[in-house]
């Protein structure tokens, strides 16, 4: 019989760069003992309403989430998880719309496409030419102000 209990664990396992799986995996499990709390609390009133149904809600969210891997999860079976990653980059760039510039330049290897970080990495880049620019004019401080006294 196919469940969903084990999904906090394989699926976050396979889908998570190794530096990101520890977090990845905290969140997840957290999201599933808060699910597993709410049904705790809701299933008396299930069982009161619905009587012999009351797992019927159950089996249309099982069935959604069949639904949902086999349309939406890549198959992993015989691939490396830097291919996985490779493929998951690519699908996201193509939705975020993200260039192939910024996702194959040598300073993002570390985090090929990860949108946060191209988004962080062209914040920063941003950040450190305008404070270049301050540096050349002479108007960056480096962080210190004289303190000025009131009165």
């Amino acid at each position: 019989f196919i469940t969903i209990c084990h999904s906090p664990w394989l699926i976050v396992a396979e889908m998570f760069e190794a530096k990101y799986v520890a977090t990845a995996m905290s969140a997840s499990c957290q999201v599933n003992w808060a699910c597993n709390f709410i049904v705790g609390l809701l299933f008396p009133y299930l069982q009161k309403s619905l009587g012999a149904y009351s797992f019927a809600p159950f089996a249309i969210v099982l069935l959604m989430t069949i639904i949902f891997v086999i349309i939406w999860l890549p198959e992993t079976k015989g691939t490396t998880p830097e291919e996985l990653r490779e493929n998951i980059v690519r699908s996201l760039s193509t939705m975020l719309q993200l260039s192939d510039e910024s996702t194959n330049d040598a300073d993002t290897s570390s985090s090929v496409g990860n949108p946060i970080d191209v988004e962080w990495r062209r914040a920063m880049d941003s950040l450190r030419r305008q404070e270049e620019e301050d540096m050349k004019r002479g108007l960056f401080n480096f962080g210190f102000q004289p303190i000025e006294q009131d009165g």
